[in-house]
């Protein structure tokens, strides 16, 4: 006999360290002698997309298409501390700080630009990674053009910028504070399942998730987030156990035990809830 149940939950997740730990984010942006436009970083991409989420931010900054951008992940020979990939920390603090970085940069490209078009910098335009005067859009100058320009007069075009929100400090009496955590993301779900009652298997057939995520700076890659998470999930709940016995692992591999497939994830609808942070890159908070 199969039953059929529903069940929901509801979260509020507050994302960064939180007070009592410092939380921040270095980040580099330059112009190469290729033309590219190049993101130092040491943010760590496990699967959550920040590499994709900071290509688009510096993008949008610097009004040139996301194939443009290069980024040196991960070096600690080149790049400076972005804190870890958790908490759900790293859209928000590594996305401001290179949002951060390309707005400076991008004052120094119209700073150098003025000089060699000999205009104000409200004179001039800048689309696809061109400056150029906006009464003559055919009189340009590429970012690479100017870079080397900038070069031969001893500069570069290169920014760095820190992102290092400040929280507060919990009462001591009641536990509370204004700002323990920079903001917070809300997420509910509702899941349908079957139970077999004769064999007690239980199959997760849909999933509803609403979350307020701030705004999504790639909506697929927060769709994947919630979906992946959502999956682990599942796979802790009822497929995932390590049996030891008189201390020795009676399950050591994946053949035994078990973690969800494609064949068992659910039937996912997803609405995403964008009520933009003030102190998020373009409104965006975490996802988790």
């Amino acid at each position: 006999m199969k039953r059929k149940g529903r069940g929901m939950a509801t979260i509020m997740f507050g994302f960064g360290y939180g007070e009592g730990f410092p939380d921040h984010s270095i980040a580099s942006v330059e112009i190469e002698e290729d033309g590219k436009i190049l993101i130092r970083t040491a943010a760590a991409d496990v699967g959550q997309g920040i590499l994709t989420t900071i290509t688009q931010i510096a993008a949008e900054v610097l009004k040139v298409k996301p194939e443009a951008i290069r980024i040196i992940p991960g070096d600690t020979h080149l790049t400076k501390n972005s804190g870890s990939s958790s908490a759900t920390r790293q859209t928000f603090f590594t996305g401001n700080a290179v949002k951060i970085a390309s707005e400076e940069l991008l004052g120094i490209i119209y700073h150098y630009a003025s000089l060699e078009f000999k205009s104000n910098h409200v004179e001039l335009g800048i689309k696809d990674g061109y400056i150029f005067r906006k009464g003559n859009p055919n009189t340009k100058l590429s970012y690479w053009e100017l870079a080397e320009r900038v070069k031969a007069r001893g500069d570069s075009l290169k920014a760095e910028a820190t992102f290092f929100p400040q929280t507060d400090k919990p009462d001591l009496k009641t536990g509370q504070g204004k700002k323990v955590y920079l903001a917070y993301t809300f997420v509910t779900q509702i899941i349908d399942l079957e139970v077999d009652t004769d064999t007690g298997m239980v199959e997760v057939l849909k999933v509803y998730t609403a979350a307020d995520i701030g705004k999504a700076i790639n909506p697929q890659n927060v769709e994947g987030q919630i979906e992946g998470g959502t999956v682990q999930g599942i796979g802790m709940a009822l497929m995932e156990e390590q049996v030891i016995k008189e201390g020795i692992t009676l399950n050591p591999d994946l053949t035994s035990y078990l973690i969800p497939t494609s064949m068992d994830t659910p039937h996912f609808t997803t609405r995403l809830i964008e009520n933009e942070d003030s102190e998020g890159p373009y409104g965006a908070k975490g996802v988790g």
